[in-house]
This record gives C-alpha cells, structure tokens and sequence, in this order.
C-alpha cells in the first residue's frame, strides 16, 4: 500500500506546541477579562442549515458544506459551517429568546471557517473571540461605551505593547451623504470611496466620489470630515450642508462613557473614515490597530447593529458587539517579537528517575505530592542517562529537575536544578512544593 503524503490543507493552521501555549495563554486572558465585564460564554454548533447562513445573503460562495453519505434531500442532507459567529447567534437569540434575560451579555470564543485564498495573516480555519450585548427593542448607547472598555481591557491584559482604537458613527457619513436625497446606490459607492480612504488617500477620495457626480460641496465636507477627528468640527460640517448631526451626537455620548468607564484617552482615536460593514453596521463603528503594525489592518473591530435578527423575525433585537480573529492575531504577534513563544509543555517539573526498579515508588510519590499541590508534573519514565533527562527537560522548556538518588532518598531530601537560572538547592520532601511554587514566581 503506498504511503499518503503527510501535509496539511493550506489555511488550516497547525500550531507546534510551544505556539499552541501561546494562544492558550490568549484565550484565558481574553475569556477572564469577557467575564469580568459580566459577559457570559455560549457555545453554538459548528454547523448550521444553509439557509440560516446565507439569510444575509453574499457570503455563499465562502461556506464550507457538510454533506451527509445519504439520499436524503432534506434540509439537513447539506449543512454549512458556519463562516462568523454573528449569524449563529441571532439564530441562538431568536430561538432562546423566551429563556434569556436582556439586555443579553455573551461571549463565545470558536471556531470559524471562510472559503478564501490563504495568505499571511489570512486562514481558512481560524479561531474567533467574540463578544455582543443583545437588546430586545432597545438598547442603551451607554453599551456602546463598554465595548471599548473592554477591547482596552483586552489588549492590556495580553500585554501588547501599543494599540489605539479608532472610533465612528456609521450615521455620521450617511447622513452627510444623504443630506441631497441621492440615490442609495451613488450614496452607497461614495462610501466605498471612503472606505478605501486609509489605504487610497484623501485626494483619490476626492477624485472617486467626483468621478461619481457626487455634489462638489459634499465632496469637499466628505474630505474634510476625514481629514479631522473633532467631534466640533464634524458637527459644524454636517450643518453647513444641511445635515443632521444625530451621528456626532451618538458618538460624542459614547466618546464620553467611555472614557468615564476607565479607557485611556491615549487609547481612543475618532477616525471619521472608519465605515466598516456598511451593509451591516448602523451606528457606532470599531477598530483597533496595533501601534507601528497598522499594515496588518485591523486585529479588532465591530459595531452597533439595529437589528440583529430581521431575516429570523419580526421582532427587534438591537445590539452591539466586536470580534477578535485570534488565530491570526497570534501568527502575527508573535511573527513580529510582540507574543514570546516559551516552553512547549505546561510541564513545570520533571521527577528524573536513576535506579527505577528499587526507587520508582519513591519518584512517583514525588510526582503526587507536586501535583496536589498544583504543580504541573511528569516522571520521566524512559530507561536513560540523567544528563539525557536533563537535556529533555531543558529542551521542552521545563523550569525543574527534581534529582533524587539513594542517598537523598534515605535521608527524605531532593536536589532541585533551576534550568532557567542553572542552580540547584537541596530540599526536603515536605518543603519541596513549596520551594517549586516560589521558583515559578520569578
């Protein structure tokens, strides 16, 4: 029979073990910090019926389809996974409505998978950590706020060492645009005009939207508008064209609760040019940029919807939200010296073991008293040197060897090699957890 090439699908990241700790590491600070904002996690089925997932429509060509080995023909006999976490949870809304409480706090932190060219930064599986605060009919803009306090929180807690998040309100553009009663679609590429904006620049802005027969005074608004980031200013500009100004006023309140929640000034950027999901999002707008890598584009964003689930029910569910894409957040950090990839075993302590057959007791006794008191352990139990079992130690980025021989044993001690700082200390057995805990303080 001849051999299978041994090679994974492009897109499907495989991470060593050293990179998977990493993004392990991640996700406990990403869900801590969900939780101490009051979030609570769910969980939804990686697949979903077709027709749930392309109730938004122009997504299709990017679904992954689940096929059953069957004749069957019912709407079960192809599913889909789902692409985003978004639409699962305005089905899970919709049909948990009656057994949740609202405004609706959730985390959920999964898998997702986009039919689309791999490159860098960019897979075809990949993990999400998203979090959306659910209403039923209303919502208050206040949320809004707290979405940025906990990107900020987020960020902080995982220790990258600069971000900014970049702040607008969806209405603001609209309604400058719309002030002159255009027609949706020429409104609808103006945006796109302003969309390519931070890529393009703002004299291709101006040139686009005059190719568009875009009136010249809206044209000029719409540049300035880009080129400033006062809320005074956008307010002013809006009025000299007739325009109303309820976007500023949204984003001024959000601006505001935000920064009275705790979020660094520093951390917070109004950028009139964000206008991300237009076809989605209504109103406060998301997107966060790591200082010095802003070429990766955005590594966080989302915003207010007005509707979660219109194409599921009559019903209004508002709401407000973000998305971290975290596998591609940790091939990038750590690509660019921002995520250190360390040992590759949560393994803290190795018990080496000498004479096995007269002392294996002994060592694994060791292995139990470490482990009750929280301390991740192995015993190494192969038949080798102990300069071998120190250099696979070493080599998995294992913190102690725990060296005991007859004569340690007789007299209930251990000899504790610091691999890090290359020292050891002889201990007794009733000091030796202790000692380890205080050795993985530093």
């Amino acid at each position: 029979m001849p051999l299978v090439k041994a090679s994974a699908v492009s897109g499907f990241p495989e991470w060593t073990p050293a990179m998977r700790l990493a993004e392990l590491r991640l996700i406990d600070a990403i869900r801590n910090q969900y939780e101490l904002y009051g979030f609570t996690s769910i969980e939804t089925p990686a697949v979903e019926r077709m027709s749930v997932l392309t109730a938004k429509g122009g997504i299709r060509h990017q679904v992954f389809t689940v096929g059953r080995p069957s004749d069957d023909d019912g709407e079960d006999a192809v599913l889909g996974l789902h692409f985003d976490l978004t639409v699962p949870l305005a089905r899970y809304v919709v049909q948990h409505a009656e057994e949740l409480a609202f405004p609706f706090r959730r985390y959920q932190i999964q898998k997702v998978w986009r039919g689309e060219r791999a490159q860098r930064g960019r897979f075809r599986e990949f993990t999400q950590c998203d979090i959306d605060i659910v209403g039923r009919s209303a919502l208050d803009l206040v949320h809004d706020a707290e979405i940025l306090a906990v990107i900020a929180a987020v960020f902080d807690a995982v220790e990258i060492p600069g971000f900014e998040i970049r702040i607008s309100n969806r209405k603001i553009l609209g309604d400058l645009l719309g002030s002159r009663a255009l027609p949706p679609d020429l409104v609808a590429e103006a945006l796109r005009c302003v969309d390519r904006s931070g890529r393009d620049g703002l004299e291709a802005v101006r040139s686009a939207m005059t190719e568009l027969t875009v009136p010249h005074d809206l044209v000029e608004a719409t540049v300035e508008l880009l080129g400033t980031g006062d809320l005074a200013e956008a307010r002013r500009l809006l009025r000299h064209v007739g325009a109303v100004t309820r976007g500023v006023d949204e984003l001024e309140l959000v601006v505001d609760s935000a920064l009275q929640l705790g979020l660094p000034s520093e951390r917070l950027r109004i950028d009139f040019s964000i206008a991300r999901g237009l076809d989605y999002y209504t109103g406060t707008v998301y997107e966060t940029f790591i200082v010095g890598n802003e070429a990766w584009g955005s590594v966080c964003s989302g915003g207010r919807y007005d509707d979660l689930a219109s194409y599921f029910t009559t019903r209004s569910y508002p709401g407000v939200g973000v998305s971290i894409g975290l596998t591609r957040l940790v091939d990038l950090l750590v690509q660019a010296g921002h995520l250190a990839v360390g040992a590759s075993t949560p393994t803290a302590a190795l018990v080496t073991t000498q004479n096995r057959h007269q002392f294996m007791k002994d060592y694994l006794g060791l292995a139990r008293t470490l482990r009750a008191a929280k301390i991740p352990t192995e015993v190494y139990l192969e038949p080798a040197a102990l300069r071998d079992q120190i250099a696979y130690a070493s080599s998995q980025g294992i913190r102690a060897a725990i060296i005991a021989g007859e004569r340690e044993l007789e007299n209930d001690v251990v000899t504790v090699r610091d691999l890090r700082d290359h020292v050891q200390e002889t201990v007794t057995g009733d000091a030796l957890a202790d000692h380890i805990k205080n050795l993985l303080a530093y």
